[in-house]
């Protein structure tokens, strides 16, 4: 199911992309995978940075079933930066599933995708009461949006 989540997430990075956004985009499904709130970059748009996907899904979600996402699920194309982790871990957001890292986005555009690197593994340990968190689900595809490329490990 992550996978196929992912995917419809892909799809949604590639229409803002093709909006001249971001390719950011992110799903949030209840726990019977029911998808509740989807969301894209909006920043160049809005003029506005704190319009990423994920806090943005995060904001419809709890507009829609209320501010506890407790049993959700984020999918998001991307490791979450601290706001958009923030905002999850706030809202009870019970697992978190991401594409590629924030470090390797940072990488295939030559620093010009601009984040503070906290990774998000961090941010989780330093909560106090982690969620849920799996990195990687594919990963490759999710970069080649930015026009880089993912390394096999040696």
């Amino acid at each position: 199911m992550d996978e196929e989540l992912m995917e419809r997430a892909l799809a949604l990075a590639r229409e803002a992309q093709l909006a001249g956004e971001p390719p950011f985009a992110a799903l949030l499904v209840d726990a019977r995978g029911t998808l509740v709130a989807r969301a894209t970059d909006e920043v160049r748009r809005h003029h506005d940075y704190t319009l990423h996907a994920e806090s943005t899904a995060v904001r419809r979600a709890c507009a829609r079933v209320g501010s506890d996402l407790a049993g959700h699920v984020l999918y998001t194309t991307v490791e979450p930066c601290p706001m958009c982790f923030t905002a999850s871990w706030l809202a009870r957001v019970s697992r978190i599933v991401f594409g590629c890292t924030m470090e390797a986005v940072h990488a295939a555009t030559r620093g010009q995708q601009r984040e503070l690197m906290v990774p998000a593994e961090r941010m989780n340990a330093l909560s106090g009461e982690p969620l849920v968190l799996v990195g990687g689900v594919l990963a490759s595809r999710c970069l080649s949006l930015f026009g880089g490329e993912m390394r096999d490990a040696p």
